[in-house]
């Protein structure tokens, strides 16, 4: 593995950079103080970033996208949680919808779906935790899909569901026979406007301008072509596909933990106490060089565990490692840049106090930092702790 990134990857990087300074950052504090983002105003963001390979980034150019490796999409999605975090959420689920229709849909679904996909027009998610489904899911879904005919009919809730409340496509994981355990889960899209359903917004500590809520499915009728891969490919589908977003949020921790340690640096030398600059002050430089060495080690942690997913390589291991790290990461360094700032890191005049709270919402999503450590222990023990 090469550490020194490409020249395509440095202008990426930097282009991506100057436009999110340009255009997104200046407006990221009235967003988030006035709450997760209307569909509208999704699209407008989701339209604004296409251009930079954001949505359409790992979709194969065949299919109308940019053919990127995942390791390069990840900085995008870095470079994307330095300026904004919940932004980088929103994108990143969204992006998952082409990239399933691609993968497991059918020709049908292709041609439905894909195009206004990658143009913004859909926002999408992926259904998968429950009220009682977390940790454990798939292996615990309740959500059942009873064929009748030519459609499933749906019945359950969904929970936490990232741009849940504005989604027009839902990948919906769900159970057709619960006896069968992981070979009755099935992955369905669920149209909304087609198959319509209710969700709720569900208020929270970061993240503030992304959408999440609960989604309710009440004899929700969707056709049975609608279903991605095979009967009983769902879970199996899940297990395996968890690798590349642990090893995103990875990678998107960096872009937050990187912005608070600059946004600390900056400070340090400008903020004076007892007559000098407060980053002459040993107890400070010792917290910017803990904070450095965090951030870096996460960010070779994080693309590591990218370059094997591009590689189709197994990576439960380096993906848990990404994750757990650099998440912890992120939740340390935010905390070290506000207590740098002092009283004004507290306050929501700086973006300090945005960067803590965003960061501690990266270690529960795609398994839990505790999770994570089981899945290694797993790996390096052979000894599964859970099912």
């Amino acid at each position: 593995m090469d550490f020194e990134f490409t020249e395509e990857q440095k202008m990426m990087k930097k282009t991506a950079r100057e436009f999110l300074t340009k255009e997104i950052v200046p407006v990221v504090d009235e967003y988030e103080r006035k709450g997760p983002l209307s569909k509208d105003e999704a699209t407008g963001f989701i339209k604004k970033l296409i251009p930079f390979g954001y949505v359409v980034g790992l979709v194969p150019e065949e299919y109308g996208g940019l053919g990127l490796d995942v390791a390069s999409y990840g900085l995008l999605l870095e470079e994307l949680a330095y300026a904004w975090a919940a932004l980088s959420s929103l994108i990143h689920i969204t992006a998952t919808v082409p990239l399933d229709l691609i993968s497991r849909g059918s020709e049908e679904l292709r041609k439905k779906y894909l195009a206004p996909s990658l143009a913004g027009e859909i926002v999408g998610c992926a259904a998968i935790t429950e009220p009682n489904a977390g940790s454990d899911a798939p292996r615990s879904i309740e959500t059942t899909a009873v064929l009748e005919g030519d459609e499933y009919v749906i019945n359950g809730t969904k929970t936490w569901i990232t741009n849940g409340p504005i989604s027009d496509l839902v990948n919906l994981l769900c159970t057709t026979d619960k006896s069968k355990g992981l070979l009755g889960i099935i992955s369905i899209i669920v149209d909304k406007d087609r198959s319509p359903f209710t969700s709720r917004e569900l208020h929270k500590l970061g993240w503030r301008g992304c959408p999440l809520g609960e989604l309710s499915f009440d004899d929700c009728r969707v056709p049975r072509e609608n279903q991605l891969g095979g009967e009983g490919s769902g879970g199996r589908a899940i297990l395996g596909g968890f690798e590349f977003p642990r090893s995103i949020l990875g990678i998107r921790s960096c872009g937050v933990a990187q912005a608070a340690l600059d946004a600390s640096i900056s400070y340090a030398q400008e903020r004076k106490q007892f007559g000098k600059q407060i980053g002459s002050f040993q107890i400070i430089q010792e917290m910017i060089a803990d904070m450095i060495m965090d951030v870096e080690a996460a960010r070779f942690l994080a693309l590591r565990a990218l370059h094997l997913v591009d590689k189709d390589v197994r990576c439960a291991r380096e993906a848990s490692i990404a994750k757990a790290f650099g998440c912890e990461m992120a939740v340390r360094v935010t905390s070290k840049a506000v207590q740098i700032h002092g009283a004004v890191g507290l306050s929501e005049d700086l973006p300090v106090e945005r960067y803590f709270r965003d960061a501690r919402m990266f270690t529960i999503p795609d398994g839990t930092t505790e999770i994570q450590k089981l899945i290694i222990g797993r790996e390096v023990l052979g000894i599964k702790a859970f099912r």
